[in-house]
């Protein structure tokens, strides 16, 4: 700048003594010229989300025509750990004069936590069934876990009356951005004190393609497995849990009146994802619960994991036939009763359950029966065409076996 103004005293014939006298003047009427400028790059203000990265754009700084940028001295307050308001600041001195400009970094979190149900969208219960939340959990992007802080709202739901209802699960995070969930629950009508349940045994499942590999009377068409699951879902009955079953015949838990437990033997051909693998997809597809007792032994229990399948014991490694010497036709009645209990210790381990054990051949004997019972299985299972109750002997529980020549008449009569 003092260049240009030289300049033009030389333009217009003014001496250098003049130009002096200029700048004297300047300095008694105004003081030192405001020569010294600092400027930010991009704005003022500036808001970013919680996670991004800040790249400061910086300032420039000058001093009459001379470039005084790389010499601003930056001092800034900035965590993007953490949400809040913060603050650059630019400082440039020089000769004497020194000038400094601010910027804002506000940094939020607008996303809002994820919550997630613990468990099924939808449960059935029966009317005076409490109903046994497993609740949800919810983690933020900034907060981290919030389960502990959900909000559950059961205000709508009543247990003693049918119908359908609705739980909301609610979380908040501290920047106030909410998510919600919710759960259906059904409350159909309890059976009473003589309630009866139809228990079906099912054991190899088949595609008409494989109508070769699979030829035993036990097999089952898949086209009739459908139809007959069809069957149940279309005319409101309750596929329980093993474990449901179990605290129902012990009068714990009330079921919904029309109830029917479904149980597979064995994990042979089409029951596992190794070996057909048409079981676990068709119960997934229609949200059906059923029961395998596998023989533990035999098949890598991985290979049977679903939601909808329950485990349980059918012996580590007893199914089979008989010694020739023994009247029964299990090999599990025709060993000790130390032998058969560590067995069936040997299968616990591998399912983590006693819930129930399945008799091989549908064939009990005094002392697997012994053996059954000191293993710590709460009930166990046949065979035979009758519906159990919760009269019923709670170590021989009959069952309908499901032969693949049935009729859909006759299962519809079986199971009402």
């Amino acid at each position: 700048m003092k260049r240009i103004i030289a300049a033009l005293f030389v333009l217009l014939g003014l001496s250098a003594i003049s130009y002096a006298a200029y700048v004297l003047a300047v300095k008694e009427m105004d003081g030192v010229p405001e020569l010294l400028h600092i400027e930010l790059k991009g704005k003022n203000n500036v808001t970013i989300k919680y996670g991004e990265e800040f790249k400061d754009p910086g300032a420039t700084a000058s001093y009459d025509d001379k470039d005084l940028t790389k010499d601003i001295k930056i001092s800034k307050n900035l965590d993007l750990t953490h949400i809040g308001i913060y603050g650059f600041e630019y400082k440039i001195k020089y000769k004497k004069q020194e000038k400094e400009v601010k910027r804002t970094v506000t940094i939020i979190d607008d996303v809002p936590p994820e919550i997630k149900l613990n468990g099924r969208e939808k449960y059935v219960i029966a009317t005076g069934r409490e109903f046994e939340d497993k609740g949800a959990t919810a983690t933020d992007n900034y907060d981290g876990d919030l389960t502990k802080k959900i909000v559950v709202d059961k205000s709508a739901l009543d247990i003693n009356k049918v119908g359908t209802y609705k739980i909301k699960y609610s979380i908040k995070d501290s920047s106030g951005n909410e998510a919600s969930v919710e759960r259906e629950i059904e409350v159909r009508q309890a059976g009473g004190e003589y309630q009866k349940i139809p228990v079906l045994n099912y054991h190899f499942f088949y595609e008409e393609s494989e109508k070769n590999i699979c030829t035993e009377s036990i097999c089952e068409h898949m086209d009739r497995f459908r139809e007959q699951l069809n069957y149940l879902r279309d005319n409101g009955f309750y596929p329980a849990t093993m474990n449901e079953f179990v605290r129902w015949i012990y009068g714990e838990i009330p079921l919904p009146e029309k109830t029917v437990l479904i149980t597979v033997d064995d994990g042979a051909y089409g029951t596992g994802k190794n070996n057909g693998n048409h079981l676990i997809p068709t119960l997934e597809q229609y949200k059906m619960d059923a029961t395998l007792f596998l023989a533990t032994g035999w098949w890598d229990i991985e290979q049977y994991r679903s939601d909808y399948l329950q485990i349980e014991s059918h012996t580590h490694n007893l199914h089979d036939e008989g010694i020739a010497s023994c009247s029964y036709r299990s090999k599990l009645n025709c060993i000790s009763y130390d032998e058969v209990l560590a067995d069936l210790r040997k299968s616990i381990d591998v399912i983590k359950s006693t819930d129930a054990f399945c008799f091989p051949f549908y064939e009990p004997s005094e002392t697997s029966l012994r053996a059954v019972k000191d293993a710590g299985f709460r009930v166990a299972f046949i065979g035979g065409w009758s519906k159990a109750s919760r009269y019923s002997d709670k170590y021989n529980i009959p069952r309908y076996p499901i032969h693949d020549s049935l009729t859909i008449d006759q299962f519809k009569y079986i199971v009402n």
